[in-house]
């Protein structure tokens, strides 16, 4: 039997899916997460063989789930199932560490073909983003000065993104008020940016948010 632990903001999305899982004889979903951070303590206590999430959620995005959960479990199956279909996001995802990714306009078998993919060893892309990804990495040359951020400074400012306060975000990373404010100054630094709008366009462009989260 193949465990799987859905992740998605939207909890009519994450009873469908569970329903079509487990319709399928080898296959059970053993829990569902509202973000990322929620799915980070529930891997731990549900040991799932495979994590199927969305990208842009709360508190946590998709991309960083999946980059966090590939340090701290790498035998873990990760699929990203995502409405963004263009390569920036794919690539970004199996720099990530993802195994699999599905775009959620796809036929709902595609799901299950991914799972059944990555926990035979191999991996999975939807069809129709499959040619554009080839595509790209035979055409596209290394962009010079690409932004890293760290683990943390991606979290922070994810959350600055979504609009919470340095006090809101010291208490979700349970950290102080001064790191959060060092964290900050460290990602303005490196994106060359002068203000708070210049990191929301940043996570916008990464999917990390939505404009209607």
């Amino acid at each position: 039997m193949i465990n799987i632990l859905l992740v998605d903001d939207h909890a009519v999305l994450r009873e469908g899916l569970r329903a079509l899982l487990n319709s399928e004889p080898d296959m059970h979903v053993i829990g569902g997460a509202r973000d990322g951070r929620e799915a980070l303590g529930m891997v731990d206590s549900l040991k799932p063989d495979v994590v199927v999430t969305d990208i842009s959620m709360p508190n946590l995005n998709g991309i960083e789930t999946v980059r966090q959960l590939r340090h701290t479990h790498p035998n873990l199956k990760l699929i990203i199932l995502s409405m963004h279909a263009t390569h920036a996001y794919v690539t970004e995802a199996l720099q990530a560490g993802a195994n699999g990714y599905v775009v959620k306009q796809a036929d709902a078998t595609e799901v299950v073909n991914a799972i059944r993919a990555v926990i035979a060893g191999g991996a999975y892309l939807s069809p129709t983003i499959s040619k554009d990804l080839i595509e790209d990495y035979l055409n596209r040359t290394p962009a010079a000065g690409t932004v890293q951020l760290t683990t943390r400074e991606r979290e922070v400012a994810q959350l600055i993104a979504e609009g919470q306060s340095t006090r809101d975000i010291s208490e979700t990373l349970t950290v102080s008020v001064k790191t959060v404010e060092t964290h900050r100054a460290n990602i303005l630094r490196k994106l060359n940016a002068k203000s708070t709008a210049e990191i929301v366009k940043y996570a916008l462009k990464r999917g990390w948010i939505t404009l209607d989260n």
